[in-house]
């Protein structure tokens, strides 16, 4: 046991000694070491957050919703429209058949908000999503930041409307893409026939089991009727969308994990070759000694060890200090940015990376193990 200590003191004093002699090696190992880190944590945390803002998107709509525009549509053009075409989606689910006007509403505070005309047939839908019972105004704002229940006087071009404010329910936020929705009925929307209007339906089916089979027969239909030109988007669809996220995700940390550990092995093998080289003859001198080859091979691993950690921990807090300005440039929303709420740097979510470095510090030392096979005569003769 003493002899133990005697040479774990040494091999500790050797290390420190050589830390001291050379820190320029030191240094490139760590600042190699935390660059490489780096750039693995960033691109991991970048899949990470795309995940969860997909995530985000699936959860706020839910998976059972579809959103359906027709582009393109000529007046002159002979074909039925969806909420004909349509109208049997009303029987799976709630259906809101609804057209938008090419036309901006301006709001008393000057803010723009999208023009939506309904019909007889959107009523059904609009009371389900609401959850009113029928009794609401004509012309209605869907709006945030308003005093629900308060009318607001709206400019939609030459003619104003008196508006009762509601709040949204979060499944509009499809068609608003957050910005305030204006609501008038057909039968007060005449004056804007010489405007053109996008075709829309807003469909949640009652089991999104069922919902990916709707899609498939409603393109098919829509083609079969000469819809050439519209655009279905359904979460259901992001979901293979997230799958194959995930995929990319793996196979980035497979290639960019092989090329960090293969550049750490190079440098960290050759800087470990030199100073072995350097002190060969004590090295062989201190095994005649009885110094075992083990002995020396541990030291070597521990210090790459040691170094590669601290390397860790300083990529970490780099990372973390880099995090806001990276990822806001990159166009995230501000709840990933914080990283109280979610923090992708965690040493559990980045095991993958110590388990990495510590392959790779093992690889390093295999030509110091190959080196220390040499037998003690042939090194000092």
């Amino acid at each position: 046991m003493r002899s133990l200590i005697l040479i774990f003191v040494y091999l500790s004093k050797d290390i420190l000694k050589r830390w001291l002699e050379t820190p320029g090696a030191v240094f490139a190992r760590v600042l190699i070491a935390i660059s490489l880190c780096l750039f693995f944590l960033l691109m991991q945390a970048s899949f990470v957050l795309t995940e969860k803002a997909v995530e985000k998107k699936i959860e706020s709509f839910g998976l059972n919703t579809m959103i359906l525009r027709s582009t393109g549509f000529s007046k002159t053009e002979v074909r039925p429209s969806l909420d004909q075409l349509l109208s049997s989606l009303s029987e799976v689910g709630t259906y809101l058949p609804f057209s938008s006007l090419y036309v901006n509403a301006e709001l008393s505070n000057k803010k723009r908000a999208k023009v939506i005309i309904y019909n007889d047939h959107s009523i059904p839908g609009l009371n389900s999503l609401m959850g009113w019972d029928g009794s609401q105004g004509p012309v209605f704002l869907a709006a945030y930041g308003y005093p629900e229940a308060m009318v607001e006087r709206v400019k939609v071009w030459k003619l104003f409307f008196d508006a009762e404010v509601v709040k949204p329910p979060s499944i509009l936020r499809f068609i608003s893409l957050n910005d305030p929705l204006l609501f008038i009925p057909e039968s007060m929307a005449a004056v804007f026939d010489q405007f053109s209007v996008q075709e829309s339906i807003l469909f949640l089916s009652d089991d999104s089991v069922d919902l990916i089979d709707i899609i498939e027969v409603t393109e098919a239909l829509l083609k079969k009727e000469g819809f050439d030109r519209y655009e279905l988007s359904s979460p259901i669809k992001w979901v293979g969308e997230l799958d194959g996220i995930r995929d990319i995700r793996n196979k980035a940390q497979v290639i960019g994990g092989g090329f960090v550990g293969l550049l750490i092995v190079l440098i960290f093998g050759s800087i470990a070759v030199f100073e072995y080289r350097q002190n060969i003859f004590a090295t062989a001198l201190f095994k005649s000694f009885g110094l075992h080859s083990i002995h020396l091979i541990i030291r070597y691993l521990v210090e790459g060890l040691l170094l590669l950690f601290i390397s860790f921990l300083g990529a970490v807090q780099l990372a973390q200090v880099f995090h806001g300005v990276v990822f806001r440039k990159a166009g995230f929303d501000s709840e990933f940015l914080d990283l109280a709420i979610f923090n992708p740097y965690e040493i559990s979510g980045n095991f993958y990376l110590l388990v990495l470095l510590g392959f790779a510090s093992l690889v390093a030392i295999i030509p110091i193990c190959i080196a220390l096979r040499k037998p003690v005569g042939k090194v000092l003769g």
